[in-house]
């Protein structure tokens, strides 16, 4: 027999489950909005600097080859650029590599990589598997291939309460040079 009064905690439980869901999913929302938003940042500063990049060869006669004065450069214009644009930028959390797919005088492809920041970037594809993408400028040569990858780690709201690790956002912009 079902009496009235013997149910009455039934609601209490069953609320306490609804809302520990409720809670589950309200900080799964906010950690992913917070790391999509981090996402488009970090794809417009990587499609950025892979711009500036390719067309820092418009200024400069017959010397392609970057510099690591060059890239510090790039790397403190980023830094920045996100300092800007994020109130709670840490430059500790952040990683950029650049990469050059370069063609010496025999048309043998030499890449080069500079690294930046305190972030491990590996990048899943090796830039020697791009010769393919390099075309052939109107002065006779193979244009370079510029590869700009950023790296930040956020916060691990969601992934902490699961026991994973969810808190690298990256962003990779790859550019043909001129």
């Amino acid at each position: 027999m079902n009496l009235n009064y013997k149910q009455k905690g039934n609601f209490t439980v069953e609320f306490a489950i609804v809302g520990v869901a409720f809670s589950f999913l309200i900080i799964f929302s906010a950690d992913v909005i917070v790391k999509l938003s981090l996402k488009g940042k970090l794809d417009r500063l990587s499609y950025s600097v892979a711009n500036i990049l390719k067309e820092r060869t418009q200024f400069q006669k017959e010397d392609y080859t970057l510099s690591d004065k060059e890239i510090s450069t790039l790397n403190t214009i980023a830094k920045q650029s996100m300092r800007r644009t994020s109130l709670n930028f840490d430059g500790k959390r952040w990683g950029m590599r650049i990469e050059a797919l370069q063609f010496d005088s025999k048309d043998k492809p030499v890449v080069v990589s500079f690294p930046r920041g305190t972030q491990q970037i590996t990048p899943s594809i090796d830039m020697d598997t791009l010769t393919n993408l390099a075309v052939m400028t109107s002065w006779g040569r193979r244009a370079s291939i510029y590869r700009v990858t950023m790296v930040y780690r956020t916060e691990n709201w969601f992934g902490a309460l699961i026991g994973e690790e969810f808190n690298t956002v990256s962003s990779s912009a790859i550019m043909i040079g001129r």
